[in-house]
């Protein structure tokens, strides 16, 4: 009986340990043998008192036998807890250096983001230097031409680009479209090469589309897309033209301009809004 356990706990243990190395698997081999070591000491008392009728030969080879079935059942033990060991060692060497490089990359994130920001920022203000540039350029000419009249009268200085473009954002909102119009080509006349230019031409087109003067709008907004290619207010500008090129009844032209706006800016709500006109059935 004892030989054909250890046989089996010998046999059946490697046959484990090659199936699967997971540190489940094995700590699972080693409740079995903690078990089988149980039953095999119960085992061992069990058979003391039985072999003690067959004499001291017999008693002492059974006891000989159980204690080498313990030895062999706890250098099986000791094995895989070894191995064990040795797995959970290699486990968390490859967790820090799996949580090392994390670190790294969330570096290398936070530094791109610091820069992006920087750019941002960066930007920005070198929009705000190129109109107060602008505007001091302005001055400096105003200040040099500006020469007394016979009446001993100083002419008033040029209004600067900040100011211009102030007023004509005003005139717009408050309703007086025609000044604003006015005030818009002032600026795009004389600040064309400024960031708020785009915006002032594309407001061009969107008063003459206000107004109903859709040839003067198809060209004004043909200047914005022509002029300022990368501008923010491309979709609006492409939209608004098709929109003015459909009440012209140019379906061709205005279909023409809405597959350009669907093709570049699919995403955007325009690309899917339909003209303010059907076409001709």
């Amino acid at each position: 009986m004892l030989r054909r356990l250890l046989l089996l706990a010998l046999i059946a243990s490697p046959a484990l340990y090659a199936a699967d190395k997971t540190t489940e698997t094995m700590l699972e081999v080693l409740r079995d043998v903690g078990g089988l070591q149980e039953q095999i000491k119960a085992l061992q008392k069990s058979l003391d008192g039985k072999f003690a009728d067959l004499g001291q030969a017999g008693a002492e080879q059974a006891r000989l036998a159980a204690e080498q079935t313990n030895k062999a059942m706890a250098a099986l033990s000791d094995s895989f807890h070894k191995s064990l060991q040795s797995q959970e060692d290699q486990q968390t060497k490859t967790l820090e250096a799996v949580a090392a490089v994390g670190s790294q990359v969330q570096a290398v994130s936070d530094q791109l983001s610091t820069m992006r920001q920087a750019v941002n920022d960066l930007t920005a203000a070198m929009s705000r230097v190129t109109t107060q540039i602008n505007d001091l350029a302005t001055a400096v000419k105003s200040a040099q031409a500006a020469k007394p009249d016979l009446s001993g009268n100083v002419a008033p200085p040029e209004v600067s680009a900040t100011d211009l473009l102030a007023n004509a954002e005003g005139d717009r909102l408050g309703g007086k479209l025609d000044l604003a119009l006015q005030e818009y080509g002032d600026y795009v006349a004389k600040f064309g090469n400024t960031p708020q230019a785009a915006d002032a031409q594309y407001y061009i087109g969107s008063i003459h589309y206000s107004n109903q003067e859709w040839d003067e709008a198809v060209k004004a907004f043909d200047v914005s897309l022509e002029a300022y290619p990368g501008s923010k207010r491309t979709p609006e500008s492409l939209y608004y033209k098709a929109d003015s090129l459909a009440r012209l009844g140019r379906w061709p032209e205005a279909n023409d301009t809405l597959k350009d706006l669907s093709k570049r800016f699919r995403d955007n709500l325009l690309a899917k809004r339909p003209l303010t006109v059907k076409p001709p059935r």
